[in-house]
This record gives structure tokens, sequence and C-alpha cells, in this order.
């Protein structure tokens, strides 16, 4: 017990909880690029193998630390969330919009990741459907950490934003112009 004494005087819950989104945020971000990255045909087969790595591990790290991040709100006796209000979403007393959007935020990486691992059971059109559904959890994560983080007001925490949301924003046009560039040369040669 002094041990756990020792290292909160190190770390207020208000801190441990910050770092601990920010963490997962950057990894999400990391596990969003190198999807991005490695779904396009224009990458080498190993480039898209080292992706494939890194966005699976920076996947399972960013949920790791947002449900740490969650969990560890259970001990912060400025706003006092209870267990419902970090589970459920919309049911907090304070910021409801925002804390219920990282919730399903969290919820959706969690069924991300469960999906990754049960692909070959649920078959690739499932998984990949299923996978869509990164793009409204990494915006749900954005807007969360934005409206709610007490960090936004730090000059290079607002330019972290800006340059994660436009990166991935960037990606899912260039995604997208490849993937009908793709689809006509496949009409073209049929």
């Amino acid at each position: 017990m002094e041990l756990l004494n020792s290292i909160s005087s190190w770390f207020s819950v208000w801190d441990t909880t910050r770092a601990l989104a920010l963490t997962s945020y950057l990894l999400l971000f990391v596990s969003m690029v190198a999807g991005i990255l490695q779904s396009m045909k224009i990458m080498p087969p190993k480039s898209r193998a080292n992706l494939s790595i890194a966005h699976t591990l920076t996947g399972w790290l960013g949920l790791l630390f947002g449900v740490t991040h969650g969990l560890v709100l259970l001990y912060d006796t400025y706003v006092g969330y209870s267990i419902a209000e970090i589970l459920i979403p919309f049911t907090a007393k304070k910021d409801p919009m925002e804390i219920g959007l990282g919730v399903i935020a969290m919820y959706i990486m969690f069924l991300l990741v469960l999906s990754s691992d049960l692909l070959k059971r649920l078959g690739k059109n499932v998984w990949r459907s299923v996978h869509y559904l990164a793009f409204p959890a990494f915006l749900m994560a954005l807007y969360h950490g934005v409206t709610i983080g007490t960090d936004t007001a730090i000059p290079g925490i607002k330019l972290m934003y800006i340059f994660t949301g436009l990166t991935v924003a960037v990606l899912v046009v260039l995604r997208i112009n490849v993937s009908l560039k793709t689809k006509k040369k496949k009409q073209l040669l049929a």
C-alpha cells in the first residue's frame, strides 16, 4: 500500500488520465494511418506487411490505453464519474455528449479489434463492413478530445489535433481516389 501511495504522489489521477487519453488517441491515429496506407495497393507488399503489424499493434494498444483512461476516471474526485457514466454512453452528469462519443469510440475500437481477430470466422466482407466503423470512431475520438480535453487549450495539442484530423481526411480522400481508379481500370479491362 505504501508503494501505491508513493506512486500516487508522483502522478495525479488527472495527469494520468490525460496522458492515457492522448496516448490512446495518438495510437488510434497511427492505426488509422497504417490501416489506410496498407489498404492502398500502391504500397509494396513488404511495406503493407509492416503496416499491417503496426496497424494491429497500435489498434490493440490504443484500445488498452483508452479503456485504462476511462477506468482511471473512477478515481477522479473532482468530477466523480461512476462506472455507469464511464461505460454507458450519454449518462454522464457532466458533458454527456462529449463523454458519450468517447465511450462509443472505445466500443467501436473494441469491435474493430475483435472483428480482426475473428476475420476467418466472419469472412472478409463482414470484416470490411465492420472496419468502415473506424472512420466514425476516429471522428468521435477527435471530437471527444477537442471538446472535453483540458489540454486542447495548449497550442501544441491543438496543432496535434489539426494535424491528425487533416492527415486522416487527406488519406481517406486519397484512398477513395485509388479505389475509384482501380475500379475504372477493371471496368476498362472487362
